[in-house]
């Protein structure tokens, strides 16, 4: 089974997100043959924000996905956004993403199941920190520390 990336960061603005990784070539290496550029593997980023808005800001939890993670390099915005969560049995703050949760992505109608460690969040970065599986294909994505 292949797995594929996924990360976990808090941000301060939403449309800021960051990743990387790639994929080989999609054409033949030959003389004859064009080489068609690499492409980055799709990647998710679960994503707490703090949201502002005309009376002020507020926390909210995303998960943001692009189909190619290239694009996710330089605050461009996602291919699909899921839907805003918040944690209302806390207040309205962001999800405890530790306890399993079902991301809905309204754009495409996928959901993502979450399960992330109870450690997730103070795991090193770069270390493990859980999975998350795409309920239209069964994808399994390996979850990643990559922010403070």
């Amino acid at each position: 089974m292949k797995l594929s990336t996924l990360y976990l960061t808090s941000l301060t603005l939403l449309p800021s997100f960051i990743a990387a990784a790639a994929v080989p070539d999609a054409a033949p290496r030959s003389e004859e043959a064009p080489v068609i550029g690499k492409r980055g593997p799709e990647v998710n980023y679960i994503a707490n924000c703090n949201r502002v808005n005309g009376s002020g800001s507020y926390q909210a939890s995303y998960v943001a996905w692009y189909a190619n993670q290239d694009n996710s390099q330089n605050g461009q915005w996602p291919d699909s956004l899921s839907n805003e969560y918040r944690n209302w049995a806390n207040g309205g703050t962001y999800l405890d993403w530790t306890q399993k949760q079902s991301i809905y992505f309204s754009g495409s109608g996928v959901s993502l199941y979450t399960q992330l460690e109870s450690w997730a969040w103070s795991a090193s970065t770069g270390n493990y920190a859980g999975t998350a599986i795409r309920s239209s294909d069964g994808k399994k994505f390996t979850c990643y520390r990559v922010c403070m």
